[in-house]
């Protein structure tokens, strides 16, 4: 028994080194996220600034400055979702991993309880075994024999 629970102890911190790993991965694509978030938000601003432009080359080159970021904008915007969904298939593993070392942590609590309440017992059965020897020994000590009736 001591010798299970020590494997499930093990596995135990396997487990957990688990959880630990996934919510590393979870942080890391939130602030993937926030990055993403950020950018947009740093495009939609430079998208909305407006310039003067006397020339029609500037006019030009200013729509061509203009399109570039609501590409880059778009194209992040796309990035997000992506990261957005990547995020909740690793919140999903996340909960899994932390069921699954929730529930061997229960196991590991039922050994353990098993196992003492073994020892439990083997330690009363060996008060009594002394009880009665020592009964017995008082008995053969004295040359009488009292059970009691």
């Amino acid at each position: 028994m001591k010798d299970r629970i020590r494997v499930l102890n093990r596995l135990a911190g396997l487990r957990a080194l688990q959880v630990r790993q996934v919510m590393g991965r979870v942080t890391y694509q939130q602030n993937l996220c926030r990055r993403y978030r950020n950018n947009i938000a740093a495009l939609t601003r430079l998208c909305d600034v407006n310039s003067v432009t006397s020339t029609p080359l500037q006019r030009h080159n200013v729509q061509q400055y203009k399109a570039t970021l609501h590409a880059m904008n778009n194209l992040q915007v796309r990035e997000l979702k992506l990261a957005e969904q990547t995020l909740d298939r690793i919140q999903q593993e996340l909960l899994a991993v932390m069921r699954q070392e929730k529930v061997l942590v229960q196991v590991i609590d039922e050994k353990m309880r098993v196992w003492q309440a073994s020892l439990a017992l083997q330690e009363q059965k060996i008060q009594d075994g002394l009880a009665s020897q020592s009964w017995w020994r008082n008995t053969v000590e004295t040359g009488r024999c009292d059970t009691g009736a």
